[in-house]
């Protein structure tokens, strides 16, 4: 009797045993789930600041622009780069109505804060008949002499041998969306033509693409 007595102590203390690890588990548990949860709003959290920061600085609205041009050694040279800064006005980001209804358009991304590279674009557009005046554009760069770094194409300033063409895919003037394709190109007589500080090699082709797809700050002109 007394073993038997005994043999079921035994099972009950491994019972409370057991019982009591058990419990001691799911609250482990529940402690590592409550962790996991904190951490994952955590994240949640951080991940909405990068968001509004990468908003902020224009990372989530680049250009990438590639310009090409020959050297003095009839070479093709290429400068590529996504340009990811914007300032935080609506300088570099903006679409002001005019008092005849149509608006102009200009579009900047730089690569950082000493705004010494970067990619840019201005139009005037006409909602109604959706047509593109005052078209203008390119890429500036830092590049070592003896080629100037930039490209710059208006055909207001000087078109003698400039295709210059902007291809909006969309635009909404209420809200600022827009998406556009850039395309400009110059030959021999064009950089010839124009002011040599606008072009990398006076005298020899040049040409820029970029696109582009964001929001601008909508205003109307005072």
């Amino acid at each position: 009797m007394k073993k038997t007595l005994f043999f079921f102590g035994g099972l009950l203390m491994v019972s409370s045993f057991f019982t009591s690890c058990t419990k001691s588990l799911k609250n482990d548990i529940n402690d590592l789930k409550k962790q996991v949860d904190s951490l994952n709003k955590y994240n949640s959290e951080l991940r909405g600041q990068v968001g509004n920061i990468t908003a902020i600085l224009g990372a989530n609205e680049p250009i990438t622009s590639i310009t090409t041009f020959i050297d003095n050694n009839n070479v093709t040279r290429t400068v590529e780069d996504t340009y990811k800064f914007k300032a935080n006005s609506y300088s570099t980001q903006r679409m002001i109505k005019n008092d005849d209804g149509t608006y102009d358009i200009y579009i900047e991304r730089f690569s950082d804060v000493n705004w010494n590279e970067g990619a840019w674009v201005a139009f005037t557009y006409n909602p109604v008949t959706k047509a593109l005046t005052y078209k203008r554009g390119g890429q500036y760069w830092s590049i070592p002499n003896p080629y100037n770094g930039n490209a710059r194409f208006d055909e207001n300033y000087y078109s003698t041998g400039l295709t210059l063409n902007i291809t909006i895919n969309r635009i909404d003037v209420t809200t600022g969306d827009i998406s556009l394709n850039f395309s400009a190109a110059g030959t021999a007589a064009y950089t010839a033509g124009i002011n040599s500080w606008y072009v990398p090699n006076p005298g020899k082709p040049v040409s820029t693409n970029f696109a582009f797809t964001g929001k601008l700050k909508v205003l109307t002109r005072d």
